[in-house]
């Protein structure tokens, strides 16, 4: 028997009429033209500039009164003028979420001032990816600015991934994305082929109305059934557009990247391919970003070594492939499956630090006294040739059993482990001095049986390994972000102190709780305090995510602005180029810098604002995704566990 078809659940959402633009004008267009006309435009020039057939000049009028009405021109004689009003924006919808939607201004500057958020009754009826006119509200909340969409300028591209339904005359697709949830009606009869229950992407074609519910067509089948192994992964991907095949051009360019280190790419570089170094990652990882390589001095201070794969001497600003990771911005890691920002030929081969073989580096050398202060440092291009291909597991057995087996396997390397456990500790000390935040939230780890189900969740905690090379790569980012602030326009990881609304509403959680938690002022020092009074108690959990949500999202930016959590008044991201395009960044920065010293600025800071909001995006979208499988995943496994 078939499910009753649903009514439209349009009245979640304002549905107030956009302009009707029957006429087909370019509303960019209009809007453009009146931004770089200072003095204004009369309705007849700015239709002769545009060269308006005869309906759209017919049209023309109206637009400007509707786009007058919002507050973004005004009328001066028979000229609109730009009303550089600071209330009134334009800019893009994005919606990850049903309750969570986001306008993104089109001007740095206002994206600069602030997130702004819209309510789901706000909308006006647009939806993700909409370009639109947004009114700010007077009031904020926590910090926030609220904004109210007024006119839908252009319609993005739109995709929901859904469950195809047959009813007797009709077809149509039951949205599985929470930021769509309405039925979308089926116009392609060829979805009759397809059997009840099939899983597809639909691209929405008519937008719903008060009278109308949405229309689409099927642009992609991805599978029988959602239950299908796999197909979770596969729903995750369309829902947050992520780009998994490379284009032809982008294979191409990969394709002619050398695959062994030339003596001609040697040349110039510091030799250290007879230090000792390793790398060490997890068991499942396929690219290797950093090695490392440490030495005690005569002194007692310590030498390390940080080397980072030099992708930025293979990928070219302005590229394909360049572009291609710019548009991704970074790599997304699900359970099986990682859809990479590099081609598999740079990420898991030349650019990779795989054992025994050279490779090309951007080294951060530093020497770090018995206090974990850096006290001299360089920055340079390197090439090294790691020793060994450790895992965190290998390296914590070797340290917490120095009898056992792993240790016996690895006796040469015995004392190399003990001194960066040594340094690695003194470094962790340092930074809970300075202050810096140490939330250690577990992660959870699937495990499933012969038919890709999934047959378990078990938690994963760091050990010290994790800790050794988060420590490393912590006091790397430091080091060259510093250099380069001195410098140059550069790109920085920054995390702004939180915003006092939401510390306000953690004070009076954790009050309840029966711990104290400054309701203004709060430092880094007092989230750390109450971090480790958490430490082993059964209210940990929820009030460690509580507190993790009151603190402001890192996020990239051209400017220096510090970094709350850590404590550290400059940060940066250096050490994971292959999955970052930040990082890719900061090492071209960097690579100039050491070419040619202070001037010239090797990136203009308008564009390295762009890239910072444009990664900071795509960061969200990327974590957005890999939170999502993760949730549905427990939720899946627990079905059939509940009460």
């Amino acid at each position: 028997m078939k499910k009753p078809r649903k009514t439209p659940r349009s009245s979640t959402r304002s549905t107030s009429s956009p302009y009707s633009n029957n006429a087909g004008l370019d509303i960019d267009a209009v809007i453009t033209a009146l931004r770089g006309a200072p003095e204004g435009l009369s309705a007849p020039d700015l239709a002769d500039e545009l060269e308006l057939n005869s309906a759209q000049r017919k049209s023309l009028p109206q637009l400007l009164s509707r786009l007058q009405g919002t507050g973004l021109l005004r009328r001066q004689g028979r000229e609109f003028v730009w009303s550089h009003s600071s209330r009134v924006l334009t800019g893009t919808l994005r919606q990850r979420r049903r309750k969570t939607i986001s306008f993104v201004p089109d001007d740095p500057e206002d994206r600069a001032r602030g997130r702004v958020r819209i309510a789901p009754e706000e909308t006006g009826g647009a939806f993700d990816g909409d370009r639109v006119v947004a009114v700010l509200a007077h009031q904020t909340l926590g910090g926030v600015r609220e904004a109210k969409v007024e006119m839908i300028v252009r319609r993005g591209q739109l995709r929901i991934v859904g469950r195809l339904h047959h009813g007797f005359r009709d077809s149509w697709v039951e949205s599985l994305d929470e930021k769509f949830p309405l039925e979308i009606d089926i116009t392609d009869r060829a979805a009759r082929d397809l059997d009840d229950g099939w899983i597809v992407a639909v691209e929405v074609t008519r937008y719903p109305t008060g009278r109308e519910r949405p229309a689409g067509k099927i642009v992609e089948r991805l599978g029988k059934s959602s239950e299908d192994a796999g197909m979770d992964i596969e729903i995750v991907i369309h829902k947050h557009d992520l780009p998994v095949e490379f284009p032809s051009e982008v294979l191409d360019e990969s394709n002619h990247v050398p695959v062994e280190v030339t003596a001609a790419q040697v040349a110039g570089r510091l030799d250290l391919r007879q230090v000792q170094t390793v790398t060490i990652d997890g068991e499942s990882a396929r690219d290797f970003d950093d090695a490392i390589s440490l030495s005690r001095l005569a002194n007692g201070n310590f030498q390390l070594g940080v080397h980072i794969a030099d992708v930025s001497y293979y990928v070219r600003a302005g590229s394909p492939l360049d572009l291609e990771a710019r548009m991704r911005g970074t790599s997304v890691y699900f359970p099986e499956r990682a859809i990479p920002m590099l081609p598999e030929r740079l990420s898991n081969g030349i650019c990779s630090l795989n054992p025994r073989v050279d490779r090309l580096t951007m080294s951060a050398l530093m020497d770090v006294d018995r206090e974990g202060t850096v006290v001299a440092y360089e920055l340079k291009e390197t090439v090294i040739c790691s020793n060994e291909r450790m895992t965190y597991t290998d390296v914590n057995h070797l340290l917490a059993a120095p009898d056992g087996e792993v240790a016996q396997r690895y006796a040469h390397l015995m004392q190399f482990f003990h001194t960066m456990k040594e340094l690695a500790e003194i470094l962790i000390r340092m930074r809970g001095q300075r202050g810096a935040i140490d939330f250690n939230l577990p992660e959870s780890v699937f495990e499933f049986d012969d038919e890709g189900r999934i047959g378990g969740v078990i938690r994963a905690d760091r050990n010290i390994a994790h800790r050794i090379i988060e420590e490393f790569m912590l006091l790397a980012n430091e080091t060259v972000a510093g250099h380069l602030a001195r410098l140059v326009p550069s790109l920085f990881r920054v995390h702004e102190e939180p915003k006092p609304q939401r510390v306000i509403e953690f004070a009076e959680l954790a009050a309840a709780y029966g711990y104290r938690f400054p309701a203004s002022g709060a430092t880094s020092r007092d989230y750390q305090r109450l971090s480790r009074e958490l430490d082993g108690q059964p209210e940990e959990r929820v009030l460690a995510f509580s507190m993790l949500r009151s603190l402001e999202r890192a996020r990239y930016s051209a400017k220096n602005l510090g970094h709350f959590g850590l404590a550290a008044p400059v940060y940066t991201h250096f050490t994971s180029p292959i999955r970052r395009y930040p990082d890719l960044i900061v090492h071209r920065i960097l690579r100039t810098v050491l070419a040619r010293g202070r001037h010239p600025a090797p990136i203009p800071l308008g564009e390295l604002e762009e890239i910072a909001d444009e990664s900071s995006e795509r960061e969200r979208v990327a974590d957005a995704a890999e939170h999502e499988l993760a949730a549905w995943r427990k939720a899946v496994f627990m079905a059939g566990r509940i009460g």
